[in-house]
């Protein structure tokens, strides 16, 4: 029988390959947006610490010009101490202390895995999947890393919500779900794409399935299944995506290109546009990913 980790590595090699296979024909043909339906607003939340603070304008300014859809308020989920309530200020967000949001922060999980602290890593999902901030039914949660660069739908006319899809696969992803649904997911594309809108009565169908199976708070389930097993991994991007009903959704290639960061600099939005909506739906700046490594 095959371990863990040989597993993991063949199942990466065979299903990313055929991923990044169907991904690159999908991607041949031009996006065709879906109308955005006129009468539901929705809101946004997008989660940040210190080190978002250099693309956290670009990311709103990217959120504010190219959502489709009615945004209600727009909510920074974040820490206090950080200068992260000035900056909310200064953009016109509404603040959120993160530890508001579930009654606990990153420092109450202590997940470590592979000797790397992920609490924060794991926390932020755990606050995308809460349903806990804002008004809205729907809200639509952006990483603040992320741009988007040309015009983005969520629900459309007919009220089927909109997926952007990528090429990643990562094995543990699903066999976590599988731990917490009984099933093993099997899907063409990806959910990870750095954005996601939910629907609140979804998210509690969702939990409430966590929860009858596991016998714990849904939060818990997930900490708790990840901390069992070094081998385990989460995304809630996946998980939610996977869940969701294939008639009530869309799904688009995403389009993204994910670029180098430069300690201390700050990134325009209007510079990222001309540059790169040529091509691209979005840019990514993911923290790890810097010149120094690139």
């Amino acid at each position: 029988m095959l371990s863990k980790l040989n597993k993991k590595g063949l199942y990466n090699l065979v299903f990313g390959t055929y991923r990044t296979v169907d991904y690159f024909f999908s991607s041949l043909f031009p996006v065709r947006m879906p109308k955005p339906n006129e009468n539901v607003e929705i809101d946004v939340v997008v989660p940040a610490v210190a080190k978002d603070t250099d693309t956290l304008p670009a990311c709103i300014e990217g959120i504010r010009a190219n959502v489709a859809n009615k945004i209600g308020c727009i909510y920074l989920v974040a820490p206090r101490g950080q200068g992260l309530e000035e900056t909310a200020k200064a953009l016109d967000l509404t603040f959120v202390h993160e530890k508001d949001v579930l009654g606990y922060g990153p420092d109450d999980i202590e997940y470590v895995n592979g000797g790397y602290n992920r609490s924060g890593w794991i926390f932020q999902q755990m606050l995308k999947l809460s349903g806990n901030i804002g008004t809205k039914r729907y809200y639509l949660t952006v990483d603040a890393d992320h741009i988007i660069l040309r015009p983005h739908t969520f629900l459309d006319e007919g009220g089927r919500s909109v997926f952007y899809v990528s090429k990643e696969y990562y094995y543990p992803y699903y066999t976590s779900f599988k731990h917490l649904f009984g099933r093993f997911p099997y899907q063409r594309l990806s959910y990870v794409a750095h954005k996601m809108m939910f629907d609140k009565q979804r998210l509690a169908l969702l939990k409430q399935c966590i929860e009858q199976r596991s016998g714990m708070r849904w939060d818990e389930a997930i900490i708790n299944l990840l901390k069992s097993d070094e081998t385990l991994s989460f995304s809630e991007f996946e998980t939610y995506g996977n869940l969701f009903p294939k008639s009530e959704k869309t799904r688009i290639s995403w389009r993204e290109k994910t670029l180098c960061k430069t300690d201390g600099t700050s990134y325009d939005f209007d510079a990222l546009r001309n540059t790169f909506s040529g091509k691209y739906l979005s840019v990514t700046l993911p923290y790890y990913k810097k010149v120094t490594t690139c």
